[in-house]
């Protein structure tokens, strides 16, 4: 038995569990809380509403019938603090009471008034119903469930001596739980919320992109994880985990591909699947031409698949964060160490901030050291230190004991790397602290990317020439590939359109920009083009070529202007078959460096230009990082805890699905899982799961 159980003792705890919760019936009038001197004091009527129970130990408790909370019931204590509680009880549990039955429930009244009983479906002032508490073990269970999916919290917790203890002081009737049976609860919910997300699916208006990525648990197993990313009906951006798969070795392509195809046919998705995102991996160019070639053989892509295929652009900036680190990685040690020295002494740390205030710095940043697996914490760490550089060289002349210096050489080499790192730390923020990151943020954000790699190459030579000269060539590598992409996803941004495209690429290419400017445009007309032809209604345009015949042919031959009306009605048929996409284009741009939502934007455009909605909806809901947000600065792969590695690979599925799903919706107590209780055994069992 434990700890706490033990304390308590067998009697009591027997005693509480077995309770039950009977109508309770209290009459109200003037001296409901007074003893008098000439009776019992067990007679005050606070006694209708607690119970006392079997004292222990000479320590005398009362439980409360309403909310089984239990108070001390000395007689030395009086009964006061117990009627401050039926009060509170009373107005906690009967949100419909309003403040004029309230009191009347808990004011004296006159000895001749009309006494007023408080139970179980009847009325406290003859027109207010007072509600009873009720035990909901099934809601209990469910609570608890939640709490262990989306907290990350092991399944042990509710066999631990402290969740027990607290479950029997708020609810002693409330029946212990076992690790199994928290287990059958979960898959429960699990199976339940997956019929959700299905429907989910396919009701969503427009087509679904795919992310995978790759998790390695500390076993070294792989995982594999399909995200799913769609524009909802009301125009906001959604992504649901569908798939985190044990793939058996060997981690080919074809393994992948198998895991991403069979994931879209079990979710009856093949059909609706405008990208698929993938990690940037020599593989990925063998996976994505394995699922386009299936999926071209059933006719799902718009235009020839041009869009299919896309690449994460969080590994090449992680790729690119790491290598520049690595330039400096002795110095970025000894400036940890240096910053730790300061740190470790109050003394030592208020005479360092006295320093920097006498040299007139900045004081309200202050030092910090980093997590090495996280980079932007590194990045911190840099931005803070050279802000007290001079504070740190005033330091290693006065104190002797600090051995951490670091040369003018050395914080040269880190005030060029911290500003060379800043554009893509800028970027990824950009990425990552979006409440939608849609497509169309990543091909500005990217352009400075290369535009910062080629400034550093060239520019005069330094310790970080030959590494930038690297990134730069794999950096190319991916701009060259996805860069088409990116930049039809920027036009559809009201802010850019084509213009800020064709400035950006003749910033790159001068002389030649207009080849990669015509390849954007072209694409993006050829998939409005399949827009249209699979459009179910006719277009705007149409109709009024229509109205403009029929106004023409109702028209008189004979009075003499019938060379104005031809001329006349063909300016006007230029004009009217002008396509939406013509007529978005010729817009004005917005303001380059206002706050839009672009997806506002689409909805409000969406009755203006029907099909071209549509389509910005699709090319806006391509996803080009694979990696969350929360994860999005951590150096090296993505990794699943030690307690969730040690479970089933069923069973883990199910945990991320669900935290995903709950945190998604936001609204856990929506879950519905209906489970038989099962309380017989603490062990695992030989379940599945």
């Amino acid at each position: 038995m434990d700890n706490f159980d033990q304390k308590l003792g067998p009697d009591f705890l027997k005693n509480l569990s077995g309770e039950t919760i009977s109508p309770l019936s209290v009459v109200i009038h003037e001296d409901i809380y007074e003893s008098s001197s000439k009776r019992p004091k067990t007679t005050s009527k606070v006694w209708d509403v607690f119970e006392k129970l079997p004292a222990q130990q000479g320590d005398s408790k009362a439980i409360c019938k309403l909310c089984r909370r239990i108070y001390t019931a000395k007689t030395t204590s009086g009964t006061s603090h117990l009627r401050r509680h039926i009060e509170a009880c009373l107005k906690r549990g009967n949100h419909d009471l309003d403040q004029r039955s309230t009191e009347a429930c808990f004011k004296p009244v006159n000895r001749d008034a009309n006494r007023h009983t408080v139970s179980q479906g009847t009325l406290i002032d003859a027109t207010t119903p007072l509600k009873s508490y009720k035990l909901d073990v099934d809601e209990i269970r469910r609570a608890i469930a939640m709490m262990i999916i989306v907290d990350a919290q092991p399944f042990r917790v509710v066999e631990d001596t402290g969740f027990r203890h607290v479950l029997n002081v708020a609810c002693p009737e409330f029946p212990l739980l076992s690790r199994k049976a928290i287990k059958r609860d979960i898959i429960s919910i699990y199976v339940r919320e997956r019929e959700n997300i299905r429907e989910l699916l396919g009701a969503c208006p427009g087509r679904i992109c795919l992310t995978s990525s790759t998790w390695k648990s500390n076993c070294d197993d792989h995982y594999n994880c399909v995200t799913a990313h769609f524009i909802d009906h009301e125009w906001r951006l959604q992504k649901r985990i569908l798939r985190f798969k044990l793939i058996p070795p060997p981690y080919d392509s074809l393994s992948i591909a198998d895991e991403i195809g069979l994931c879209m046919v079990q979710w009856n998705i093949e059909h609706k699947v405008f990208s698929v995102t993938l990690e940037n991996l020599s593989s990925d160019d063998c996976v994505a031409d394995i699922l386009k070639t299936r999926l071209d053989a059933k006719k799902y892509h718009p235009f020839k698949g041009v869009f299919f295929n896309m690449s994460c652009s969080t590994r090449i900036l992680n790729l690119i964060v790491q290598a520049g680190f690595n330039l400096i990685i002795d110095i970025i040690g000894k400036l940890r160490l240096g910053i730790k020295y300061v740190q470790q002494s109050p003394h030592r740390k208020k005479n360092f901030y006295i320093i920097a205030k006498t040299l007139n710095l900045d004081t309200q940043k202050k030092l910090c050291l980093d997590s090495p697996s996280r980079w932007n914490s590194t990045y911190n760490m840099i931005e803070v230190a050279l802000c007290y550089k001079n504070a740190f060289l005033y330091l290693a002349e006065q104190d002797k004991n600090f051995i951490h210096k670091l040369s003018e050489d050395e914080w040269e080499k880190v005030s060029v790397s911290y500003k060379f790192l800043k554009v893509i730390f800028e970027v990824a923020c950009i990425f990552f602290r979006n409440r939608q990151p849609t497509s169309n943020l990543y091909f500005k954000a990217l352009w400075k990317v290369h535009r910062r790699l080629s400034d550093m190459v060239r520019g005069p030579e330094n310790f970080m020439t030959r590494m930038v000269k690297e990134m730069q060539s794999k950096f190319n590598q991916y701009w060259s590939e996805y860069n088409l992409i990116l930049s039809c996803a920027a036009i559809l941004d009201p802010r850019y359109k084509i213009k800020f495209v064709e400035y950006c690429y003749t910033k790159l290419y001068g002389s030649g920009a207009q080849q990669y400017v015509s390849a954007s445009v072209n694409t993006l007309y050829g998939l409005f083009h399949d827009y249209m032809q699979n459009s179910a209604c006719p277009s705007h345009t149409a109709t009024l070529s229509v109205l403009t015949t029929k106004i023409s042919n109702d028209k008189d031959d004979n009075d003499g202007f019938e060379d104005y009306e031809t001329f006349q009605s063909a300016r006007f048929q230029t004009q009217v078959e002008k396509s939406q996409l013509d007529l978005y284009l010729d817009e004005p741009s917005h303001d380059l460096n206002s706050e839009i939502d672009v997806l506002e934007y689409w909805t409000l455009c969406s009755l203006r230009y029907p099909e071209l909605s549509r389509m910005a909806r699709d090319v806006l809901t391509i996803p080009v990082s694979t990696i969350a947000s929360d994860n999005a600065f951590d150096i090296g792969p993505q990794v699943i805890s030690t307690d969730r590695s040690s479970l089933k690979s069923k069973m883990i599925q199910a945990l991320v699905c669900l935290q995903d799903w709950m945190l998604a919706s936001d609204k856990t107590s929506s879950m519905e899982s209906r489970t038989e209780d099962d309380s017989s055994s603490s062990s695992d069992g030989d379940d599945d799961y």
